[in-house]
């Protein structure tokens, strides 16, 4: 009881420093770690924590068959932006990998450095996190504000500038509107420059106060619009609602790196079940490298476990079949004529009479082979008349 206790007050002194909630990992080890933020407000400090180390796997890790999978392909030469609040190389899982455009390479909330954990962190001796693509590269691209502050305009031009610097998966922090003028003038230079665009299909939490907000708004039609699962495969209650889902994928209780030090985080939303697709579409286009944005698109929904909303399989998506080619439209022709029978009815007049003549000769010799026998041993003398 003493050491329960000591363990409560110890968590109760954490979350009053921390910037976000704690949560216990889904990976049955039991150890608290810190909440990843979404945005910070306006007079908190940048996310300075190191987080809490811990050896034990993330239940992603065999919810995914990531060892499997990583025996064919672990992400090596494709790079994946994260489009959101920046991304920092300091934790040791990111570290030589990221690139930036711009101050992106600045995370003062840390949730898009969580994102790219999530899509390419390292594997590392004693820990058991790593990202679904742990060969992957990271661009970091700006989205929201410094702060995390939502800003529609700037995400849909982050889409773009990650695409036009050559990313090959892009993967953002908040559902894109496939209705707005930007957005699918964004997703126009990504469908030219061969960039899949992975999406949440809903918001991560919902606005402050509120027990209910409206759906997110319907994502670009070319876009993975991508929904959260936990560990029971299940949405959590009250999870925010949506419009539109392709493929649902772990982002319920996951464990990721901070922005800064070696510790972990945990968090939860859409936006990190769309990381986590990002890793696995980057697992395919390494591993098949011929093909284009949108095959890789069909082929993470061609092969994932089937169900309502399909669940992502990043093995089956990297090891089954390729999506088959569109046949070829067959050319124009004359409509074909069939030929007209010839007249057979002599002939089956001629069978007719052969099988007549044919069966006739049959009981003919049937009935000799009856009757002679008979006469002989009669010496054909007649039968006496019956009494």
């Amino acid at each position: 009881m003493r050491r329960r206790t000591t363990l409560l007050l110890c968590v109760s002194a954490l979350a009053a420093v921390l910037p976000g909630p704690l949560a216990h990992a889904a990976d049955g080890g039991g150890v608290a770690l810190p909440g990843i933020p979404e945005r910070l407000a306006a007079d908190q400090k940048c996310t300075s924590h190191k987080g809490r180390t811990t050896p034990d796997a993330p239940w992603t890790r065999q919810a995914l068959s990531l060892d499997q999978v990583w025996r064919l392909s672990q992400g090596r030469g494709v790079s994946v932006a994260v489009v959101g609040t920046g991304v920092s190389d300091s934790p040791a899982v990111l570290a030589g990998r990221v690139s930036a455009l711009g101050d992106a390479g600045h995370d003062c909330v840390g949730r898009g450095t969580f994102q790219a954990g999530l899509v390419a962190g390292a594997t590392a001796p004693g820990q058991g996190f790593s990202g679904v693509a742990p060969q992957a590269t990271v661009l970091a691209v700006r989205g929201t504000g410094t702060r995390g502050e939502p800003d529609a305009g700037r995400l849909a031009a982050g889409v773009r500038e990650a695409a036009e610097a050559g990313a090959d998966v892009i993967t953002v922090t908040a559902p894109l509107d496939g209705a707005d003028k930007a957005v699918r003038a964004a997703m126009a230079v990504a469908a030219r420059e061969d960039a899949l665009v992975v999406v949440p299909a809903a918001a991560d939490s919902l606005p402050s106060g509120t027990a209910e907000a409206p759906p997110a708004p319907e994502a670009p039609a070319t876009a993975l619009a991508v929904l959260d699962t936990g560990p029971q495969g299940g949405r959590p209650d009250g999870a925010p609602r949506h419009r539109r889902a392709d493929l649902s994928a772990p982002g319920d209780a996951l464990v990721g790196p901070g922005p800064v030090g070696d510790g972990k985080w945990t968090g939860s939303g859409s936006s990190l079940a769309a990381a986590v697709t990002a890793g696995a579409a980057a697992l395919v286009r390494s591993y098949h490298p011929d093909l284009t944005a949108a095959q890789v698109r069909a082929r993470l929904l061609d092969t994932a476990y089937p169900g309502d909303l399909p669940a992502l399989d990043p093995y089956g998506a990297v090891s089954g079949v390729a999506p088959a080619a569109a046949p070829p439209r067959a050319a124009a022709a004359d409509p074909v004529r069939l030929p007209v029978p010839p007249d057979t009815s002599g002939a089956r007049v001629t069978a007719y009479l052969v099988t007549a003549g044919a069966g006739g000769t049959i009981l003919l010799v049937a009935a000799l082979a009856v009757v002679l026998p008979r006469g002989r041993s009669r010496r054909w003398r007649p039968g006496r008349p019956a009494q």
